[in-house]
C-alpha cells in the first residue's frame, strides 16, 4: 500500500496543502518546527482516525483558523497491491455551543471512499507504522503505554478487537464505580454478577488476542534489533498478562471471573478492578537486562524502533499488504551502522517516509529516493 495523494486543510501549522506521492522513499527535510512531524501525524492521523499527539483533537485545528472557521479536513488517497483506491477523510470542526459556552462543540467525522463511518469501522482502511522521538516512552515509559502499542497494533487488522476493547473500558469504568458504590454501603456485592461476567468474557477475548499477537511480532522484533545491534545481546519481548491462565477463551473467563471472586475484599476497599487485561504488561529485554529500567538512551530508542519494524513485518503478514512506514527523525541518535539498517528498511518499503532535520548529514543511501521535500513553516515544496 502507498499514498498517492494527501490533503490538508487547517490542519497544525497547514493552511492549504495538496501534495503528491510516489512509491518508494520519499525525503522531507526542514529545520526544525517547520511541519515535518505534523505531516506524518496527519497521514497517521488517516490510520488511526485520531491523533496519537495531540492531547486534545481540538488542539490540532491550525491556530489562526480556529479564530476565524474552526475546523480542519484532512483526505489521503492509498493505492493497494490489487489496484483497488481508498480514500479516507476526517473533518473536524467546532460548531457554535449553547448560549454562554465559551469552547464551542467538537464534531468529527470520519468518510471511507465517500460513505460515512464510525471509527471502528475506518481503523486500518490505511495501514501505516509511525516512528517518532515519543516512541522512547514504549520502552522508558509506564506499561499503559506499551499495552497501547498492543492495541493499536491489533485495532489495524481486527475490527472485532476494537469493539470488544471498548466494551471491555465501559466495563471496566461501570464496575469501578460500583464498587465504589458498595465501599460506601450505597449498593450490594451481589450487583458485581453481571459485570464479573462482562468483564471476564471482554477481558478473555483481549488476553488471547493479546498473546496470539505478540507470540508472532517477538521473534520479527528480535530479528530487526539483531540486524542493528547484535553486538548487544538478544532481544526478547515477552507479553506479560495480568491473566495467567492459557486456553480457550471460555476457559481463561472462566480463570478471570474465579480472580475477581478472590479479590473481591481488597477491590471494595480499593474502589478499582484489579484483575484484568488493563494490567498487561509487555517487557523488553537485550542480553537478559530490563530495558526500561536498566537500558541506555541508545538501546531503548533501538528497541523502540525494533518494535515499529516488527510492526509492519506483522501487519504485513496478516493484511497481506505492507503498511506505509513513517519514520520521524529516525536517524539522529543511531550510530552509522544502526542508522544504514534502518535505512535499508526504508529503502525496502513498498513507501516510506522520512523526515529530517536540516543540516543534519545525510546518508548517501538516501539518494535512493524518488523525492525530496522541503518543509518551512507548513508549506511543503518539492526539491530538484
Amino acid at each position: 500500500m502507498y499514498l498517492s495523494h494527501l490533503s490538508l486543510k487547517n490542519f497544525r501549522n497547514y493552511a492549504d496543502t495538496e501534495l503528491d506521492l510516489s512509491p518508494g522513499l520519499s525525503v522531507f527535510r526542514g529545520a526544525n518546527a517547520q511541519g515535518k512531524s505534523n505531516l506524518l501525524e496527519a497521514i497517521y492521523l488517516l490510520a488511526l482516525t485520531k491523533s496519537t499527539r495531540a492531547e486534545n483533537e481540538r488542539d490540532v485545528i491550525r491556530f489562526e483558523a480556529a479564530q476565524e472557521t474552526p475546523y480542519t479536513r484532512l483526505i489521503g488517497t492509498a493505492q493497494r497491491k490489487d489496484g483497488q483506491q481508498v480514500e479516507v477523510q476526517v473533518d473536524m470542526a467546532i460548531a457554535p455551543g449553547p448560549a454562554g459556552s465559551p469552547n464551542g462543540v467538537y464534531q468529527k467525522r470520519i468518510r471511507v471512499n465517500g460513505l460515512p463511518k464510525p471509527a471502528a469501522q475506518a481503523i486500518g482502511a490505511i495501514a501505516a507504522v509511525l516512528f517518532s522521538a515519543d516512541d522512547l516512552s514504549l520502552i522508558s515509559g509506564s506499561p499503559s503505554n506499551r499495552r497501547r502499542y498492543m492495541d493499536v497494533l491489533l485495532s489495524q487488522v481486527d475490527r472485532e478487537y476494537i469493539k470488544v476493547l471498548q466494551r471491555y473500558q465501559k466495563v471496566m469504568i461501570q464496575r469501578n464505580q460500583l464498587l465504589k458504590r458498595i465501599r460506601e454501603g450505597q449498593a450490594g456485592q451481589d450487583e458485581l454478577i453481571f459485570w464479573n461476567d462482562e468483564l471476564s468474557q471482554h477481558g478473555a477475548s483481549i488476553t488471547n488476542r493479546r498473546r496470539t499477537a505478540m507470540a508472532a511480532l517477538s521473534p520479527m522484533a528480535s530479528e530487526a534489533y539483531e540486524s542493528m545491534a547484535a553486538e548487544d545481546g538478544a532481544l526478547v519481548v515477552t507479553y506479560e498478562p495480568s491473566i495467567e491462565q492459557q486456553g480457550t477463551p471460555e476457559e481463561v473467563a472462566t480463570y478471570i471471573a474465579e480472580r475477581l471472586v478472590s479479590v473481591r475484599t481488597r477491590e471494595v476497599q480499593m474502589a478499582q478492578t484489579l484483575v484484568g487485561p488493563h494490567r498487561d504488561e509487555l517487557r523488553t529485554t537485550v542480553g537478559d537486562v530490563n530495558v526500561s529500567q536498566y537500558g541506555s538512551r541508545g538501546q531503548i530508542r533501538t528497541v523502540a524502533l525494533s518494535l515499529r519494524l516488527a510492526e509492519a513485518g506483522y501487519l504485513t503478514e496478516i493484511l497481506g499488504e505492507e503498511p506505509i512506514l513513517l519514520l520521524d527523525d529516525v536517524l539522529s541518535e543511531l550510530d552509522e551502522a544502526r542508522q544504514l539498517k534502518v535505512l535499508e528498511a526504508a529503502c525496502n518499503a513498498e513507501q516510506a517516509l522520512v523526515t529530517m532535520v536540516d543540516g543534519e548529514r545525510q546518508p548517501d543511501e538516501l539518494q535512493d529516493a524518488v523525492a525530496t521535500f522541503w518543509i518551512e513553516a507548513g508549506t511543503v515544496t518539492p526539491e530538484g
